[in-house]
């Protein structure tokens, strides 16, 4: 029996490589990249900063970072922003909601082959969230379809919805970075009932652009108990021009 829903859904959302967006031919769909992705993956590779995972050959922390006061221990991202900006764009805001458990795939992958003690560390994973407001309006949280497919790949414990965003905000893109972090000011909170005490937290998001939101989770998380936070993202910022 033919899947109707998944012809239909290909006949206005066509196949396409997911990180160059390159429509896929019939042969090559089973992969989800085109050939020349599938042959060098660009993930983000060698030396890079410890707290947000952006290129810095010879470095532990890049000068970004140093500047901060970032409660969360660690960072990193699978693949700049500037390679996959369109890829997220697609994801978040043009309908290809699907590409969510691909895209959580290849983040696995990078976890699994650069970061595998990170898996091990893990007690929980959690999404960075969106305010239910905004959330209603995409239809699904970006981060939670990442994590949904990180978690099945890996085997780390997801827990949905263990943060909320309970001030509906401006949008983080239309500020400078001052602003940005005056803006989430006691946006975030523990669902009710969650236990985080004692627990190592992978915070996994989509963008690491200057830190704020990832600062704010990680402090609402460490001042209810949590032992250690590590952050996680699909891609990371290298350079501000592009944003």
């Amino acid at each position: 029996m033919k899947d109707w829903k998944k012809i239909i859904r290909e006949f206005f959302f066509p196949p396409h490589c997911l990180i160059c967006g390159e429509v896929l031919a019939l042969e090559e769909r089973g992969e989800k990249l085109c050939p020349k992705c599938l042959a060098h993956i660009p993930f983000l590779t060698g030396d890079q900063c410890a707290q947000c995972g952006r290129t810095i050959p010879g470095k532990a922390t890049c000068h970004r970072c140093m500047l901060e006061d970032f409660p969360f221990s660690r960072g990193a991202a699978a693949f700049s922003y500037e390679v996959m900006r369109k890829p997220i764009a697609c994801f978040k805001f043009q309908g290809y909601r699907y590409d969510g458990a691909e895209l959580g795939g290849l983040m696995a992958r990078y976890l699994k082959e650069r970061f595998p003690d990170w898996i091990e560390w893990t007690d929980m994973m959690a999404a960075v969230p969106l305010h239910p407001r905004k959330r209603k309006k995409r239809g699904f949280n970006q981060a939670d379809l990442l994590c949904r497919k990180i978690s099945a790949e890996t085997g780390m414990v997801y827990v949905p919805d263990l943060l909320r965003r309970v001030i509906h905000t401006r949008p983080q893109s239309s500020l400078n970075a001052a602003q940005r972090r005056e803006n989430l000011k006691d946006a975030f909170a523990l669902a009710p009932g969650a236990q985080v005490e004692g627990r190592h937290i992978l915070l996994v998001d989509d963008i690491f652009t200057t830190g704020s939101t990832l600062r704010e989770c990680s402090r609402v998380l460490l001042r209810l108990g949590a032992a250690e936070v590590r952050v996680f993202c699909l891609s990371v910022v290298e350079d501000f021009q592009s944003v």
